[in-house]
């Protein structure tokens, strides 16, 4: 928390006295500011590591989920800073998680064909890490491999049931796993972007502190990963993007002593996406195949079976479509399919964590320039789980935007 304060000061700082240090310049700061009121009830195997709800908050519940605060300050034709100030709730429980997700320095070449990012960015893997915002989403809830977290830990890898049926401690933090893709879409590094053809060509590549499941800003140790994305408008109607990350993730741990390098258990994305538009419909989605080396642990001897790593490979892929009927403008009815599946390990003779299947239908309307509405209801199923309909919920936001 300190730390972020710290960014927080140096951000008024550069804020309040840049334009005297750069008079000479062109100066310009511009800011959004958003807030999103939500009510949520969902069904009571529900939790914020399966569906965004937590398992202590299932009853209806409304209050503020989030506050965004974002800048942009700008000096010349070819500087600037960005920065997003977010509070939001903390694990799906109380708003009191004080983050600062982006921070970096932007350079684009007089042309504004290619550029250099350095700092906190928006990680340029797929098509869905773009929208950070609500306002840029259909859906409240975020897709299965942005939110259920899987079976490996950052701590200690793999073990099966992780958190739902083995429920066990490292440094007194109950083990969860982890999410295909870090749920805040945001990566620390240095991003080269070339607009090779404008409105058709576009490219981006980054050298990141380690793999795209990584919660942490600063980990550790230091992990580095690589990121590349090439995003293709063949037409006007169709946008296509192919995605590659690949990084280390694992951290010091009570437990981490017992491996040689934490640096060669990796994790590695490929991904494509597609969005196609026609008069009121739209079509989009996304495939995303991930491949782990990872240790594999056991809780009941609280050690590591096997240091060299294991190799899995999981996919996950959704598809959205979405209405807007011309009969009532700023409004839209979108529907969802939603899929998580995993391969069956050489090492573990069952698949290492349970396919998972969601059905989402969404409703929103942009009721002015500063208020937007939206609701959703969603059912999950995972496979080898008597939990029927009891990760289903209900979530109805209403955010206001500047």
């Amino acid at each position: 928390m300190r730390n972020q304060y710290l960014i927080l000061t140096t951000i008024g700082l550069l804020f309040f006295y840049a334009p005297n240090c750069l008079a000479q310049s062109k100066v310009a700061f511009n800011y959004q500011a958003l807030v999103d009121l939500e009510f949520s009830t969902a069904g009571p195997l529900s939790h914020y590591f399966y569906n965004e709800i937590h398992n202590e908050y299932t009853d209806p519940r409304i209050g503020i989920s989030a506050v965004n605060l974002l800048g942009e300050l700008k000096w010349g034709e070819q500087w600037k800073v960005n920065s997003r100030v977010l509070l939001e709730r903390e694990l799906g429980q109380k708003l009191q998680q004080l983050r600062l997700p982006q921070l970096n320095l932007q350079w684009l070449s007089k042309e504004r064909d290619y550029g250099i990012t350095a700092g906190r960015f928006i990680n340029p893997f797929g098509a869905f890490n773009q929208r950070q915002l609500s306002t840029q989403r259909n859906f409240i809830s975020l897709p299965l491999a942005y939110s259920y977290y899987v079976n490996i830990s950052d701590r200690i890898g793999f073990y099966p049931n992780m958190g739902d049926i083995a429920k066990f401690q490292v440094d007194n933090e109950v083990q969860w796993g982890s999410p295909m893709l870090y749920y805040g879409g945001y990566a620390t590094g240095l991003m080269f972007s070339w607009e090779i053809e404008p409105g058709k060509v576009n490219w981006k590549t980054a050298l990141v502190s380690g793999a795209s499941n990584l919660s942490t800003q600063f980990s550790a140790p230091l992990h580095l990963g690589f990121v590349s994305s090439l995003r293709l408008q063949p037409t006007y109607y169709w946008e296509q993007g192919i995605s590659l990350s690949t990084g280390s993730f694992l951290q010091d741990s009570e437990f981490s002593t017992d491996l040689e390098s934490l640096g060669q258990y990796r994790q590695t994305l490929v991904g494509t996406d597609f969005k196609l538009g026609s008069g009121f419909f739209e079509v989009s989605g996304e495939i995303i195949l991930a491949f782990y080396k990872v240790p594999s642990f056991d809780i009941a001897s609280e050690s590591f079976l096997d240091a060299e790593g294991v190799s899995l490979t999981g996919i996950a892929s959704y598809l959205d479509v979405k209405y807007e009927p011309p009969f009532a403008p700023g409004s839209y009815i979108a529907y969802r399919i939603d899929r998580l599946g995993f391969n069956q390990s050489t090492f573990y003779e069952e698949a290492w964590d349970n396919p998972v299947l969601r059905h989402t239908l969404a409703l929103g309307y942009e009721i002015n320039a500063y208020l937007l509405v939206r609701t959703m209801v969603s059912t999950q199923n995972t496979d080898q789980k008597n939990w029927g309909d009891q990760q289903r919920s209900l979530r109805l936001s209403l955010t206001a935007f500047y």
